[in-house]
């Protein structure tokens, strides 16, 4: 294997679901704000539409108007030191690139954890108006990289992502704790050694 893809949120970044403090703030739960605004959500992701545009359907949808954009403020990110030392140790065997479903105004935060200097390149969705688990989002990784997907492995804690991985023909797997990930790799032969 010589491509190894990650996603970030959930994996080598922690506390990545703004959605709870978002639905916390507009007074509704986690699950009504993302079946009112799921779709939207999507096409933030995409970058098809900006966070305004975002607001501005919720204020049409709901009547309440939103004065700041709460995707950014909500947004605390933590890295995850377990899985960033892992990566850094592929690294010296395959290379290591980020393939995260995100969106502008999360782009600055994750910026400031210092994170994008663990990997050697970073798509991300909303830059690439592609979204996971479309196989065009990880087509396109494949072709940007020049590797075929039976050389490349991908992992992310969300299982729809996985399956859309294997779909394109990627060696895929869901993401549960460093354990197992740093066992997954070491099967693949990415990992050999102490740290």
């Amino acid at each position: 294997m010589r491509l190894v893809i990650s996603d970030l949120g959930g994996v080598a970044v922690d506390n990545a679901d703004a959605v709870p403090a978002i639905a916390a703030e507009l007074g509704m739960t986690a699950e009504a704000f993302r079946a009112l605004m799921g779709e939207d959500t999507r096409l933030l992701m995409a970058g098809t539409i900006t966070p305004y545009e975002f607001w501005s359907r919720f204020r049409d949808r709901t009547g309440r108007e939103v004065e700041e954009d709460l995707w950014e403020r909500e947004f605390r990110p933590r890295t995850n030191p377990a899985v960033l030392t892992l990566i850094d140790r592929v690294r010296r065997r395959a290379r290591v690139v980020a393939g995260t479903n995100t969106m502008e105004p999360h782009w600055p935060a994750l910026q400031r954890l210092g994170l994008f200097a663990s990997f050697d390149a970073v798509y991300a969705s909303h830059r690439m108006g592609l979204v996971k688990p479309d196989p065009r989002f990880y087509w396109r990784i494949l072709a940007e990289e020049e590797c075929p997907p039976t050389e490349a492995l991908f992992f992310d804690d969300v299982l729809e992502n996985v399956a859309g991985a294997r779909e394109a023909g990627i060696t895929a797997w869901q993401f549960r704790d460093p354990g197992s990930l740093e066992s997954a790799l070491r099967s693949c032969g990415l990992l050999n050694g102490r740290p």
